[in-house]
């Protein structure tokens, strides 16, 4: 979940400037509260406490950010980010009230782009600091991205699997998150593929889940990087409206009856999708042996 500039005045009652000044004297006293920190290339994590995670979350970050360079698009930005990790749930909801003023928390994670920081929780998983990574470097490397790719892109980074090669971060995406899918609910079959890509706001009911179905839909057919690469390099599409029909290569009243078969299937597996949280494992070994065991590769898309 990402917060932009106008959300926070809104929560602040204030100008965009001033509270800019605001955040960012609240993020440099809040952060004394964090007694356990470690810098990497691209980031800077502040712990509550000492656990595994103090080691396992900022080798994965730095590995996720070079892996969505080399396979996905350019992942420049003005780093470090900081990452802020509360012990639990709670704990993290109750910290964004009390010191960033946001009303209605969310479960996971929260990106705060004046500040260059994200907040989240040890429990929050892998995955969620997949999805948060990606808010950053989706607007300052996709400026041109749509409104729906706001969370439809980070989203879809969110459930993978994976192992380690040394530093080198192997992971495989494609798969659907249950949660998201549960989320969705009756409404699934009749998702308007028209009015998600004509979002002009991110927020509202499920729409971060609908969204995510998108980048799902074109992942299945192979284009999901296409679209990516073109939204960087701000390739007119000429002949189309938008940059999902470009890279798919077909005009919306076309690709309204692949949608439609592609939810179709998604709800017809829904039985399927009791997958475990985002995992990277120690080795492609142990990795095997995990897939074999949860049925990966009968799941992917």
């Amino acid at each position: 979940m990402r917060i932009s500039k106008i959300l926070l005045a809104a929560v602040g009652s204030l100008g965009m400037w001033s509270l800019g000044l605001q955040a960012t004297y609240a993020q440099d006293r809040v952060l004394l509260q964090f007694p356990v920190n470690k810098k990497t290339a691209f980031f800077e994590h502040y712990f509550m406490r000492n656990s595994p995670l103090v080691e396992e979350i900022p080798r994965f970050a730095d590995a996720f950010v070079r892996l969505v360079n080399q396979e996905f698009f350019k992942a420049d930005y003005d780093y470090p980010i900081k990452v802020m990790v509360l012990e639990d749930h709670a704990k993290f909801q109750d910290f964004l009230r009390r010191h960033f003023g946001v009303e209605n928390p969310p479960n996971f994670g929260i990106f705060f782009g004046e500040l260059k920081c994200f907040v989240t929780h040890e429990s929050a998983g892998l995955g969620t600091f997949a999805h948060e990574i990606l808010h950053p470097l989706v607007e300052r490397n996709l400026p041109l991205h749509p409104v729906w790719a706001t969370e439809g892109i980070p989203s879809f980074f969110e459930k993978f699997y994976g192992y380690w090669e040394g530093d080198k971060l192997v992971a495989q995406f494609g798969y659907q998150n249950p949660w998201r899918i549960q989320a969705i609910g009756a409404d699934l079959m009749t998702l308007d593929l028209g009015q998600i890509l004509a979002y002009k706001d991110t927020q509202g009911r499920f729409r971060e889940s609908e969204q995510r179905m998108v980048s799902m839909f074109m992942w299945k057919h192979g284009k999901f990087k296409k679209m990516l690469q073109q939204i960087q390099t701000g390739v007119p599409i000429e002949g189309y409206q938008t940059w999902f029909e470009a890279a798919m290569e077909m005009k919306l009243q076309e690709l309204e009856p692949l949608w439609r078969a592609y939810l179709k299937e998604v709800a017809a597996s829904h039985h399927l999708f009791a997958l475990p949280p985002s995992t990277i494992l120690a080795d492609e070994p142990s990795y095997r042996l995990f897939a074999a065991r949860h049925n990966l590769l009968n799941r992917i898309e």
